[in-house]
């Protein structure tokens, strides 16, 4: 589900259902043809196709960030501090999806999954991978839920 998809009565009504937000990544630099734009907004909406639809009910997609900082730190920095934001007020979980190669050794904190090009290195089904993924990360025991 799209965030402009709820008004605020449907959120008040489907908030507890919805818990868990995607922050999708476009991860441009600004240097690239309007062709190669296209490109990368065309894989990011397939591979939010690939939470959306089954997870419909559930998750909320939140705008895209297309632009990435200066470098990728700068960039992991910004989405760290939205994601705890998110969690702060709305989630319980919070997702980064980037259909762009996010380099493996940056990472966010506050971030419950981080899918991008990379889980597709296996060659596997993506659709099922990132799923499975999805999956893990609600049945993962959170520290919160400790006793």
């Amino acid at each position: 589900m799209k965030f402009s998809d709820l008004d605020e009565q449907q959120w008040n009504e489907l908030k507890p259902y919805l818990d868990t937000c995607v922050i999708p990544v476009t991860g441009l630099s600004g240097a690239e043809a309007p062709w190669q734009a296209v490109e990368g907004l065309e894989r990011l909406r397939d591979w939010l196709d690939l939470v959306e639809q089954p997870f419909k009910g559930r998750i909320v997609t939140y705008p895209a960030m297309h632009y990435r900082m200066s470098d990728w730190e700068q960039t992991a920095a910004a989405v760290d501090e939205l994601s705890r934001q998110l969690k702060q007020e709305q989630f319980r979980y919070v997702m980064v999806m980037s259909a762009m190669p996010w380099p493996k050794h940056i990472r966010c904190g506050a971030v419950d999954l981080h899918i991008d090009a990379n889980v597709d290195e296996s060659g596997n089904d993506l659709s099922g991978t990132v799923q499975e993924k999805v999956r893990e990360m609600w049945n993962k025991k959170l520290p919160e839920d400790e006793c």
